[in-house]
């Protein structure tokens, strides 16, 4: 089931955030399980990254029903997903 949609305008993608700070880490919105890619809300810096326009978070009670989820949704809108964080949750072009 899901329990929270959040959109966004734009979130960055950053190619080796190992090399940011720790304030723009606060930043993060979520790491992707498929290839470990790195997601963050906008913010201030010199490093390159990709602006992914109109995004939307959704996250899930549990992963059996995001997986559902994923399997009903048109495959090219989902960006990525995770199982990192507290709960299972994707990001999706809106």
């Amino acid at each position: 089931m899901i329990i929270k949609k959040e959109f966004y305008k734009e979130v960055y993608f950053v190619e080796s955030p190992e090399y940011l700070t720790k304030i723009q880490w606060n930043n993060l919105l979520m790491v992707g399980n498929k290839n470990w890619d790195n997601y963050f809300l906008p913010f201030k810096t010199k490093r390159s990254f990709e602006k992914i326009d109109n995004i939307e978070l959704v996250e899930f009670d549990t992963k059996d029903s995001m997986f559902k989820y994923i399997k009903n949704v048109d495959s090219n809108l989902v960006l990525n997903f995770s199982l990192e964080h507290k709960n299972p949750c994707l990001i999706r072009f809106t």
